[in-house]
């Protein structure tokens, strides 16, 4: 049986400090702030919850619920990669998390469940997996559409950079296709307006 001392560490060590991970997304109605790694998560549950049965009635939804739960808990130890950072940070990313899953199977592995389930995740084998995979890339440019640019414009994003930096984005989008048709719906609604663009 699982001790207390057991359930305290996983509470200190993985489950409040991702209450502090900041990710390169501000919040787009409301307080403008950096949303964080636990609020992220749970837009990704029940965003990919509520349309998985839209979509596809095989998919299951409790298992969708569990990846998108677990998805970025490599962030604990090997922070969040923004987007638009820097290049040599964003090169590190993949070493970085490989890393992450090595130190949280040696720390946790009395919690199976979340190793076993961050790494059915991470290797996108699933169509759960690839669906909450491309819901995680399409509610970034949601988010940006939603805030009409506005974030876009103070990190001096042109239009230009926002196609160049995100041409990877895209392809992960479509992991799942369907959601990648909602990807391009949203990307052609942002490069519809320049006003959503810093212009140089």
């Amino acid at each position: 049986m699982t001790s207390h001392s057991e359930i305290e560490h996983l509470l200190r060590t993985i489950i409040l400090p991702f209450y502090h991970i900041k990710r390169d997304m501000p919040l787009p109605i409301g307080e403008r702030r950096f949303e964080n790694d636990a609020e992220h998560s749970w837009s990704i549950a029940l965003l990919a919850c509520a349309l998985a049965p839209q979509i596809d009635a095989k998919l299951d939804v409790g298992k969708i619920a569990q990846f998108a739960t677990v998805h970025d808990l490599v962030e604990v130890y090997a922070g969040d990669t923004f987007a638009f950072g820097d290049k040599e940070h964003i090169a590190t990313k993949h070493e970085r998390e490989a890393k992450a899953i090595k130190r949280l199977t040696a720390e946790f592995k009395h919690f199976p469940w979340m190793i076993d389930t961050i790494e059915e995740y991470e290797r996108r084998e699933s169509n759960e997996a690839q669906f909450v995979y491309a819901i995680d890339k399409y509610i970034a440019i949601a988010y940006d559409y939603i805030d009409q640019g506005k974030y876009l414009k103070e990190s001096k994003i042109t239009k230009a950079k926002y196609a160049d930096l995100l041409s990877n984005h895209r392809k992960k989008a479509h992991s799942h296709p369907l959601i990648g048709k909602y990807y391009d719906e949203v990307r052609d609604l942002l490069d519809a307006d320049p006003a959503h663009f810093y212009e140089e």
